[in-house]
């Protein structure tokens, strides 16, 4: 970590409050400062879920880029250096500017490092001419800092939702209940017009409850715009278009994320030709993303196959081996490292008979992780082949005679980002 880095990490951890959800401490602060959470000049998307948060901004990013507007978005968590946090059109923020920012924050008591780089971003954008501005929830939604500065978005979407952060309901248990309780954080404040994207039966008639109060336009995939596939083609459809989807990016749940992006796109009467260009190559860091080059592919055969996805739950990793099912590696190996406040047991199932080894990791410089002897038990129970390495270097060499080998890294944004950024 570098000095700049390190100043900005005691910047927000100086007089850091406890982590406890709530907008009364954000908006006192926000009031003091005399920040404007208007936005006159410019239009708000406010995004939350539990997976594809971060893939569908990319890809209304890229559209919006392609269509000439000026935009500025707001991310959570980072992967590799906190700067990814503030972006303003396809440029993060500089060390330097940033440590400025927050120092206008840095002795508020009582505020969390999330709220301080939340007010932080509120300052980022204050002079900046812009058409769009996006911002990602961090932790459920009705009571996450995001919305204390974006209280009336023009638009909200509402990504997958299925269980995370368990450790924060009131039951802690994988129930109907809890799920209640997830869906309600995530859904029951919106009060905008809302992009639904597709979810499971049970999560869908709960978003439906929930927005029963919205009174403004609620768009649903499936019921007003959907997915096609025919063969190893992809289409989007609504009432009134029907064209072929081609992208770079890889998997079924991928397409899902691009209609989303299409529909607000097309509501925003952005013309089909540059949507098509939008969408043609879009970069989403670790997700499902190939290394053709750099230093983490030291040691491995020039065939092989090296992907970075940082799912972390159960939805995510169903969606990884749709995916892997389909590369033809006969050697398909995982590498996984996961911090504590994710379930394990839900995430490593949909791994079972899937790969010919998976290697758990613990991942540098977090505190907060799951110790790979704990992910090597909870596997031994899941009858899951595996095994414990210090780091990847070792089981690059473990692997080094399998040629033609697929070898995937996930678990956790933190752990993909940290060997991402060593490439």
């Amino acid at each position: 970590m570098s000095k700049k880095s390190r100043e900005i990490e005691k910047l927000l951890t100086f007089n850091q409050h406890k982590i406890r959800l709530g907008l009364g401490r954000i908006n006192k602060e926000i009031k003091k400062l005399g920040l404007n959470t208007k936005y006159n000049n410019a239009k708000i998307c406010t995004v939350n879920g539990t997976s594809a948060k971060n893939s569908i901004i990319q890809i209304f990013k890229n559209i919006l880029i392609k269509n000439k507007k000026n935009y500025a978005a707001t991310f959570s968590p980072h992967l590799v250096s906190i700067t990814e946090r503030f972006e303003y059109n396809k440029k993060f923020i500089r060390l330097n500017s940033l440590k400025k920012i927050l120092a206008k924050t840095a002795n508020k008591k009582n505020l969390t490092p999330f709220e301080k780089l939340t007010i932080s971003f509120a300052f980022f954008i204050k002079n900046l001419k812009l058409d769009w501005i996006i911002g990602e929830y961090g932790l459920f939604g009705r009571l996450d800092a995001i919305r204390a500065i974006f209280p009336n978005p023009n638009i909200h979407i509402i990504t997958p939702i299925s269980w995370d952060h368990i450790n924060w309901t009131k039951t802690k248990k994988f129930n109907l209940k809890t799920l209640k309780e997830i869906v309600y954080e995530k859904t029951s404040f919106i009060r905008s017009k809302v992009y639904i994207a597709k979810q499971t039966h049970t999560v869908l008639k709960l978003i439906k409850k929930n927005l029963k109060e919205n009174n403004n336009e609620k768009i649903f995939y499936g019921k007003d715009f959907k997915l096609i596939k025919k063969s190893s083609n992809y289409f989007y459809k609504d009432k009134n278009n029907f064209f072929k989807i081609r992208s770079n990016l890889i998997g079924d749940h991928m397409y899902e994320n691009i209609v989303v992006a299409i529909k607000i796109a097309l509501d925003l009467k952005i013309s089909i030709n540059q949507i098509k260009s939008g969408i043609k190559k879009i970069d989403i860091p670790c997700r499902m993303q190939f290394v053709k080059k750099g230093k983490l592919r030291k040691g491995l055969n020039k065939k092989d196959i090296l992907l970075l996805d940082g799912a972390h739950n159960n939805q995510q990793s169903s969606q990884i081996i749709k995916t892997i099912n389909k590369l033809k590696n006969k050697n398909k190996f995982c590498v996984v490292s996961m911090i504590n406040t994710k379930d394990p047991y839900s995430f490593l199932r949909p791994f079972k008979k899937k790969f010919k080894k998976i290697y758990f990791i613990n991942m540098e410089r977090q505190r907060n992780v799951i110790p790979k002897t704990e992910l090597k038990r909870v596997a031994d129970q899941l009858n899951i082949k595996a095994e414990v390495a210090d780091d990847f270097n070792e089981i690059k060499k473990k692997l080094f005679n399998y040629r033609s080998k697929c070898l995937l890294i996930t678990g956790s944004l933190y752990f993909v980002g940290n060997l991402l950024g060593k490439n």
